[in-house]
Formats: structure tokens, C-alpha cells, sequence
């Protein structure tokens, strides 16, 4: 039996995936001296999981898109 599109989409974010998207969140505050709890700190998490979500899983792409905002 084939899996739906709908099923096969969900992927969770588990630890490992946590620390990338994390490590290129960190790394962007620090390039922009931006403070963890900020406005602009939250767009670039919202970002960042988005684009893990779409597909783009690693280090470099990720920083990509981090550096894109």
C-alpha cells in the first residue's frame, strides 16, 4: 500500500535536525548582533524551520537562507 502525499510530508524535527537549525540560528544572531529575544530573531526561527521543512536540510543551505532576511 502506497503512502498518501499528505502522510509521506510529515516529517518531524527531531534533535539532530534541531541542532542544525539551530547552530545556523545562532550563527546568524551572532553575524547580525541581534539578541536571542528579539522580533528579528523570531522572523529568522520562523524562517529557518520553514526552509528545513521545504527540504533544505543542510548546514550550508540553511545559513543561505538564514543570511537571506
Amino acid at each position: 500500500m502506497m503512502k498518501s502525499a499528505q502522510t509521506s510530508s510529515f516529517d518531524p524535527i527531531g534533535p539532530d535536525e534541531l541542532e542544525t537549525i539551530g547552530k545556523a540560528f545562532l550563527d546568524e544572531l551572532q553575524r547580525r548582533a541581534l539578541p536571542r529575544k528579539s522580533e528579528e530573531a523570531e522572523a529568522l526561527a520562523a524562517k529557518l524551520i520553514n526552509a528545513y521543512q521545504s527540504g533544505i536540510r543542510d548546514d550550508l543551505g540553511l545559513s543561505i537562507v538564514a543570511g537571506l532576511s
